[in-house]
């Protein structure tokens, strides 16, 4: 890693603000960097047991918002409708069949190119360790509904490859990041509601992941009910 970056992180750090990495391929320099961050906050609050299932848990979220970005790319080339039933399987066959390293770079140049990038962000204290992985881009309405229904699922199952054999969905992989990040918050006996996914339809998704670092911290879900109680 560059001095001057890691410097720059340190301090960061120590100051307990927020750090943004912006990429759009996530390349072996872009989980260098994140790794760094993560071991060097927990370490920071005396939570290095967290370190894992957070960098498990953002790489995945990274990997697929940099993939939906390629795959955009892809099927506005071949003008594929996401929202139609055939187009897309027909699109996904194709996305999965020239999935390799240098396809990657390639179509990730092209992402580049029209400013489709992925943003994560780490927000932290000694209370909680919050990541957001942030597309530039809204999720289709079919898309939207094969997430909701990876949610669903993945309460229905404790071991991933029981679910990858029972309930798997090949045209995505099989939704095993949403499947892989709700386990891991029930195995630290974390509420799968730390994990959210939500679009605007506009202009962006936010993937976002709250872990907790004390026993003080109330989630997001937890604050917004009880001031809706209050009222």
């Amino acid at each position: 890693m560059d001095s001057a970056l890691q410097q720059q992180l340190d301090m960061a750090i120590r100051e307990d603000r927020p750090i943004k990495i912006r990429a759009y391929a996530i390349l072996p320099v872009t989980e260098e960097g994140i790794n760094y961050i993560i071991e060097n906050v927990l370490s920071k609050y005396d939570r290095l047991d967290m370190q894992a299932p957070v960098y498990t848990a953002v790489k995945e979220l990274a990997l697929n918002g940099a993939k939906a970005n390629v795959k955009t790319v892809l099927f506005e080339e071949k003008s594929i409708d996401m929202d139609d039933h055939s187009q897309y399987e027909k699109g996904m066959r194709l996305f999965k069949a020239e999935l390799n390293e240098d396809w990657i770079l390639n179509y990730a140049t092209k992402a580049r190119k029209q400013n489709l990038r992925v943003d994560v962000i780490f927000d932290y204290s000694p209370h909680r360790f919050i990541i957001e992985v942030i597309n530039n881009r809204p999720i289709s309405a079919k898309e939207e509904l094969r997430i909701r229904n990876k949610f669903q699922k993945a309460m229905d199952y404790d071991d991933i490859a029981q679910f990858y054999l029972e309930g798997g969905d090949s045209s995505e992989g099989a939704g095993m990041g949403i499947v892989l990040i709700t386990m891991l918050l029930r195995s630290q006996g974390m509420a799968p509601h730390l994990f959210t996914i939500r679009s605007n339809h506009k202009d962006s998704t936010i993937a976002k992941v709250e872990f907790p670092l004390s026993e003080h911290y109330r989630s997001s879900r937890e604050r917004y009910a009880q001031n809706a109680s209050a009222n």
